[in-house]
């Protein structure tokens, strides 16, 4: 049945994230929206597949305010499931495909979903995770077949009949995305994310990047990051489209950027170093590649080497942006332009416009210029708050701004650098690892007596996970042994990859391990 390409049923309302498809859809329907593997979808095609999946949503009982959950990995039915969610007024909450059952569990009995969109590869952790669950989702197999009661397969939905109404986003604050992100306690939070936040956000950051019309984007990041989601609209939203790589592989990666003609990416220092040293790279043309955005956490050259290897490959044109923003914030709360960031690799560059940004101390007062102070925003491109935790929520916005948690200067020119976490959170390979849980499994092990996890700068992750740790007697228990304890419990990113072994941890007189201390001793330049 064809796209309605009329006026749109959100007509009156606020412009919502689903309306970048039906206006795309009436304007270049010609135009490549996607392209997954040997897939091509043209925003016709793409506007057609939506409403297919809306009418199998409803089916399955999907109205406004219906969350549903997926575990599987990148897919272009994964983003167009994300817009049709959106455009019911339905969200979607990606979850994070390397979490162990338990952790898995922890999410769906937070959020509920109705449904649960799950991946093959993934199936035995889902069924493991809800098996624990009172409330069970029913689920809905993407890549394999339904069977012993385990709810509908994908090509089930998309060929459902047509007798349910489907229901539409009605307000500019209608959630779309729950998106899980660790708490100061390590316990994940969802951050719920509204048509408001994802719409304004792109319109402050689209002038800045300077990403142009009918642009492509090659997106590798997870799609259970806001990254992806944040970088995909921006790119739809100038009538362009993506190639969406199911996992990061450096040469795949190349020769899919080449292939397709691909104009901007997001990259983390592993991915783009991997990328730069691949076997592709050599005889790769890089021509088409106009924008690298990036997150530089920590002194490093790399990024500046990445520009040359770019341009060496035919990238004449390539400028790089670095972003700064987080889950709860927004992904562009400052953003180093690519007139600017050349110059100043390592700052965060400015608040974008739309946004208010303060740096505070303790007693909310704004820090003199030069001074430390945390990093906190305020304005309408900001999350919702956090899915039943309202006292998580008030704690975020005290005082009437999101605090970030992030500590940062303002230079004499009036640039943001990020200095330093005032949580105790550490950043790899753009996956937030809090030390305190990372700690707990560790002193669960019997030949642990004490222990520290702390972060590092590193060249490839950004930051990598370091666990110092105290043995218990004559123990020999290898650094190795340990970081393979520690994936059995928790997610793989989170083990150290890094372990050192102390007789003692320092301490202060109250026993407060004193981390400053350890880290300064371990710690080397960044390359």
């Amino acid at each position: 049945m064809p796209h309605d390409r009329g006026q749109p049923e959100t007509a009156g309302l606020p412009y919502l994230l689903s309306d970048v498809v039906a206006d795309n859809v009436r304007w270049v329907p010609d135009q490549p929206a996607l392209i997954f593997g040997d897939r091509t979808l043209t925003w016709a095609g793409f506007g057609d597949k939506v409403a297919r999946i809306q009418q199998g949503l409803a089916e399955q009982g999907v109205v406004r305010g219906t969350r549903v959950a997926v575990l599987d990995r990148n897919s272009d039915d994964y983003v167009l499931l994300g817009y049709a969610l959106a455009g019911m007024g339905a969200v979607l909450v990606p979850v994070n495909m390397w979490l162990r059952p338990a952790e898995i569990a922890y999410i769906l009995n937070n959020c509920q979903p109705l449904l649960l969109v799950v991946g093959a590869e993934f199936l035995a952790a889902a069924r493991e995770a809800v098996e624990t669950l009172q409330e069970k989702p029913r689920f809905v197999l993407r890549n394999a077949t339904a069977g012993d009661g385990d709810g509908v397969a994908w090509p089930e939905l998309l060929d459902a009949p047509r007798r349910k109404q489907v229901s539409r986003a009605q307000s500019w604050d209608d959630a779309h995305l729950v998106l899980y992100t660790s708490g100061t306690t390590g316990r994940p939070k969802g951050a719920i994310i509204s048509h408001r936040r994802s719409v304004l956000d792109a319109l402050n950051a689209l002038p800045v990047f300077g990403i142009k019309q009918f642009e492509r984007f090659f997106c590798y990041m997870p799609l259970f990051h806001t990254g992806a989601w944040d970088y995909l609209k921006l790119y739809f939203m100038q009538r362009g489209g993506a190639v969406i790589a199911e996992r990061f592989e450096p040469e795949s990666a190349v020769t899919q950027i080449e292939r397709h003609r691909c104009n901007g990416m997001f990259g983390v220092p592993l991915v783009l170093r991997q990328m730069v040293e691949s076997k592709a790279w050599s005889t790769s043309d890089m021509s088409s590649m106009r924008l690298i955005a990036y997150a530089n956490y920590d002194p490093s050259t790399l990024i500046l080497r990445i520009v040359d290897a770019f341009r060496e490959r035919g990238a004449a044109n390539l400028g790089i942006a670095n972003a700064y923003g987080l889950t709860e914030g927004g992904p562009y709360i400052c953003i180093n332009r690519p007139e600017d960031a050349l110059k100043r690799p390592l700052s965060i560059g400015v608040p974008v416009p739309g946004l208010q940004v303060a740096l505070l101390d303790d007693q909310m007062a704004e820090v003199p210029r030069g001074e430390l102070g945390e990093i906190c925003v305020r304005g309408p491109a900001l999350m919702s708050g956090y899915l039943n935790r309202p006292e998580a929520t008030a704690e975020a916005f005290a005082g009437g701004w999101l605090h970030t948690g992030d500590l940062g200067r303002i230079d004499e020119d009036g640039f943001v650098h990020l200095i330093d976490r005032k949580k105790d959170m550490i950043r790899s390979a753009g996956e937030n690892v809090f030390a305190k849980e990372v700690e707990l499994v560790l002193i669960g092990h019997p030949e642990v007596r004490d222990c520290a996890v702390f972060g590092l700068p590193d060249v490839d992750y950004g930051e990598r996970v370091v666990a110092a740790v105290v043995r218990d007697g004559s123990s020999e228990i290898t650094g190795e042994a340990l970081t393979a304890y520690v994936r059995k419990k928790i997610a793989g990113f989170k083990a150290p990859r890094q372990v050192v072994f102390l007789d003692e941890l320092p301490k202060t007189p109250a026993g407060k391990i004193k981390k400053h201390e350890i880290k300064k001793s371990l710690a080397e330049p960044a390359a």
